[in-house]
């Protein structure tokens, strides 16, 4: 973190208070960013949960439990007291700089002794007792009683809020409720989109940003842990980007690619490994020697896919959330999501909706689906030769010259000029459309 974020997270002074809440409660406590990595030393950790946390993969399940809690802290605008992935009893407060969510103080690290009334997961349960050291240090671990995990939540709620804390550290502030308005800094929407867009082209003469297959396989197997299936096809992206970059090896790349997807498959929901290898060898041998870039992208995303919908199936049912609204736009980024459809989805009226929308992804939802159909229509323009007028239609746009407008917009270009660029540097779409018998696949 550089001298720049530590002066805006005032990271001094939240670590004080933190340090001086653990010590009074005797909870543990930690500040982390909005994906749950912590940016501060953590505070009171038991001896159960710094163990977990030295191991690489179940840290990074510890992190998508702090992520989740400080984001449903700032849908409720309360204290969101939770079950970890081990099963202990967790809590978060968020942290906002004005209308900004920039992370949490997430605190528990308890047992609860009311075991008719414990709260959910929010995330999947992880398998780790069979480690005789973790089942001796969970057994230490407190045990509180329900009423005084609350109270322990309000009162992190209320240093939070304390009159002192907010005049010099104005990051502790959860949003407005209905019925008091507080007044709203209107920013102008950016021509250009406030994020990368899906697609990233990587020159054939140009490997140095190449990954290994280790590190591949843990970024996919982080995104589909923390249940974010944007990051997981944006990582298949990149993948499939370094795959078509090999000249000669395409067919072998490949299959690299789906070895990776098989095994993180077998890391994070082991009961489709079998179907999903089944898949995989059936469109092995149906492959010929050159293969579509788009269509092995959305082949990709669907096994992708498979693997979510067997860890969410896997995991106890809770209310859908922010993060199950974005996958299902990463799911359908062809579909005009509009924001009273998004909104229903949550259950959440329109406005509120908008308000915490920005706040996490940092844009308008409007913007948000606009560079998500955009971006799709940059990967069929490339490597497809589909007409513009069927790309748009195919994206949801009514009419071809407001779906050029948009697409300039953010690409600085016409969809046309686009391609012919593209085109010129590449030597037209990569490959041939696949066969009738690889679309079956696709829709398996």
């Amino acid at each position: 973190m550089t001298d720049l974020e530590q002066e805006r997270w005032n990271l001094d002074q939240v670590q004080r208070m933190t340090a001086d809440y653990s010590e009074a409660t005797g909870l543990a406590s930690v500040i982390v960013e909005a994906r749950g990595v912590p940016v501060a030393a953590p505070c009171v950790f038991t001896e159960f949960c710094q163990a977990m946390r030295s191991d690489p993969v179940r840290a990074k399940l510890c992190e998508s439990c702090d992520a989740h809690g400080g984001l449903q802290s700032l849908i409720e605008q309360s204290p969101r007291i939770y079950r970890c992935h081990a099963g202990l009893i967790d809590f978060s407060v968020p942290m906002m700089e004005g209308d900004k969510y920039l992370g949490a103080i997430a605190s528990g690290q308890v047992r609860q002794t009311d075991d008719a009334d414990q709260p959910q997961y929010l995330t999947t349960g992880s398998t780790w007792q069979d480690d005789p050291r973790l089942v001796e240090l969970y057994n230490q671990v407190p045990v509180y009683s329900r009423r005084r995990i609350i109270a322990a939540s309000e009162t992190l709620l209320g240093l939070s809020k304390s009159a002192g804390l907010v005049n010099k550290c104005p990051i502790f502030n959860l949003p407005t409720r209905s019925g008091s308005r507080a007044a709203e800094t209107v920013h102008p929407e950016r021509t250009q989109p406030q994020f990368q867009l899906l697609t990233q082209i990587v020159s054939a003469d140009d490997e140095s940003g190449s990954r290994t297959v280790s590190e591949h396989h843990a970024a996919l197997r982080d995104a589909l842990t923390a249940e974010n299936l944007d990051e997981a096809f944006s990582q298949a992206s990149i993948m499939l980007d370094e795959a078509f970059a090999v000249r000669g090896e395409l067919r072998e790349q490949l299959a690299l690619i789906e070895e990776t997807v098989v095994a993180v498959a077998e890391d994070c929901a082991p009961r489709i490994t079998q179907h999903l290898s089944e898949l995989v060898k059936a469109q092995q041998r149906a492959r010929t020697t050159t293969s579509n870039r788009y269509q092995c992208q959305l082949y990709l995303e669907r096994l992708l896919t498979m693997v979510l919908d067997e860890i969410t199936r896997s995991r106890p049912q809770r209310r859908p959330d922010l993060g199950d609204l974005l996958n299902e736009i990463a799911r359908h980024p062809n579909h005009p999501y509009t924001l009273t459809e998004a909104s229903d989805m949550l259950h959440w009226s329109p406005g509120h909706f908008s308000k915490l929308f920005k706040s996490v992804t940092g844009c308008t939802f409007v913007s948000y689906i606009a560079t998500r159909r955009i971006s799709r229509a940059q990967l069929m323009l490339a490597f497809t030769e589909t007409p513009v007028r069927k790309i748009a239609a195919d994206l949801g746009f009514n009419q071809v010259n407001y779906f050029s407008r948009v697409f300039r917009t953010y690409t600085g270009m016409a969809p046309s000029e686009y391609r012919r660029q593209y085109t010129s540097r590449n030597g037209g779409p990569s490959g041939a459309s696949l066969s009738a018998q690889h679309d079956s696949l696709l829709r398996a």
